[in-house]
């Protein structure tokens, strides 16, 4: 390969035409430039031309690294172009990294699993930056950011229906609060079966049939049970007394004995709430309790 004159500030910035050999795919690259696109982009290539260069930088005074557009590379590679228009940038590692993240998230041509990837690889992987710091490169929310990359902890299953476009990232995002890996496997295909809204499977996993009444499991169904019949023997109690705390205001009663009266409500009510935490706690967990119980 001949040397291209890479240190010439005539290149920075400047849109020239470059020998297809003298160009190489990032070692960083994150996106995933299957067969299907790249002869999609060829066959749209060959009929309008190439109507954005692809960005390259220098590297090693020996070669072109390619910034911005591997696919347009791979797709004009593919209809044996010798020479692609570049826009040739002097950028370090991280700067790449930074400038071709950008501008596929501003063409939208990630898939979700490749821009968690990306992110990953930003935040973790290279320890560029944090979360926040890479937020306000990008102009996504640090929320955004880790939950994206939180479905990269997703079983493959899972994964694999985000990545053949039938399970919403946004619902995938739901299954992050089960802990369970074979449980969230389990609600991503109801999900996709019964194609339930992002707001849907949210409730689905708030309300997780596992780990309420209308669980599968017998066990599980009569605990929760008890929680109930508790709750609702604590409110006919309440009703009861407010009954009771009724007659003695309208018959203008004893102040004490009422103010005695609706204390003991408040704590019923308090009680109340207690049970129903006591259970919340209890669905939400009971699922890992069970599986440490029968290692």
């Amino acid at each position: 390969m001949q040397r291209c004159g890479f240190g010439s500030e005539h290149f920075f910035g400047q849109i020239e035409y470059l020998n297809i050999s003298d160009i190489q795919l990032s070692p960083y690259s994150y996106r995933n430039s299957n067969d299907v696109s790249v002869k999609n982009l060829s066959y749209s290539i060959k009929q309008h031309g190439l109507l954005q260069p692809i960005v390259v930088r220098t590297k090693d005074n020996t070669y072109f690294e390619i910034v911005a557009g591997s696919t347009r590379y791979l797709a004009c590679k593919s209809l044996n172009w010798k020479k692609i228009p570049c826009h040739i940038v002097h950028l370090n590692d991280m700067q790449t990294f930074e400038a071709a993240l950008v501008e596929n998230i501003q063409r939208e041509s990630f898939t979700p699993l490749e821009e968690a990837n990306a992110f990953k690889m930003y935040v973790l992987d290279k320890g560029w930056g944090s979360v926040s710091e890479l937020s306000s490169k990008i102009g996504k929310s640090p929320s955004y950011i880790t939950k994206r990359i939180g479905l990269l902890v997703l079983p493959s299953d899972v994964q694999k229906l985000i990545e053949d476009s039938k399970l919403k990232p946004s619902s995938a995002e739901e299954l992050l609060s089960i802990r369970d890996p074979d449980r969230q496997s389990q609600l991503g295909k109801m999900i996709v079966k019964r194609h339930l809204t992002t707001m849907k499977a949210r409730q689905l996993v708030k309300e997780d049939p596992y780990y309420c009444e209308n669980s599968e499991n017998v066990e599980v169904r009569s605990n929760l049970q008890s929680f109930n019949k508790s709750i609702v023997i604590l409110k006919v109690a309440m009703t009861k007394l407010a009954e009771v705390i009724e007659k003695e205001r309208e018959e203008d009663g004893n102040f004490l004995i009422y103010e005695l009266l609706m204390h003991q409500k408040k704590i019923l009510h308090e009680q109340i709430d207690t049970i129903m935490r006591a259970k919340k706690k209890y669905a939400k967990n009971i699922f890992r309790y069970r599986k440490i119980m029968n290692r």
